[in-house]
C-alpha cells in the first residue's frame, strides 16, 4: 500500500513548521529586540525593567522558534521514514500528538496537516493489518 499522500500531508506539515520556527526567530525576535533598544523614559530604573521585560520575551520568542525548527526537522525525518507496505504504529500517534500541540499552540496549518497524515496512517495500518492477515 502506498504512503504517499500521509508523507507529502507530513512534509507540508514539517517544513510549514520550519518556516513558522525562522519567521519566529528572525524578524518577530528581532523586532523585539529592537523595541528593547528604543525604550525611553524618565527615569533609567523604568528604562531597565523594560528592557528587562523586553530580553525575557525575546529569549522565550527564540526559544519557541527553535522548537518549531528541531520538531519541523524531526517530523520531516519521520515521514521519510514511513515504509510502503509496513505497519507503522509510533509515527501516526507522533503525528496526530504534534497536530493536538499545534492546535493548542494556534497553529492550525500544522494541526490540519499532521492530523490528517497520522489519521490516513493509520487507517492504512489497518488495511494493511486485514491484508495480511
Amino acid at each position: 500500500m502506498n504512503r504517499k499522500f500521509e508523507k507529502i500531508l507530513a512534509y507540508i506539515g514539517g517544513t510549514w513548521q520550519i518556516l513558522s520556527g525562522l519567521i519566529t526567530i528572525i524578524p518577530y525576535s528581532s523586532m523585539i529586540k529592537r523595541q528593547g533598544f528604543n525604550v525611553t523614559s524618565n527615569s533609567q530604573l523604568s528604562i531597565n525593567a523594560t528592557q528587562s521585560v523586553l530580553d525575557s520575551i525575546y529569549s522565550f520568542s527564540t526559544t519557541i522558534g527553535i522548537l518549531f525548527l528541531a520538531i519541523g526537522l524531526f517530523n520531516l525525518y519521520l515521514s521519510k521514514r514511513l515504509r510502503n507496505m509496513k505497519v507503522e504504529k509510533k509515527i501516526p500517534i507522533w503525528f496526530i500528538t504534534c497536530g493536538i500541540v499545534s492546535f493548542f499552540v494556534m497553529d492550525f496549518i500544522s494541526c490540519v496537516f499532521f492530523i490528517s497524515s497520522g489519521v490516513i496512517a493509520m487507517a492504512k495500518n489497518k488495511s494493511l493489518r486485514i491484508m495480511n492477515n
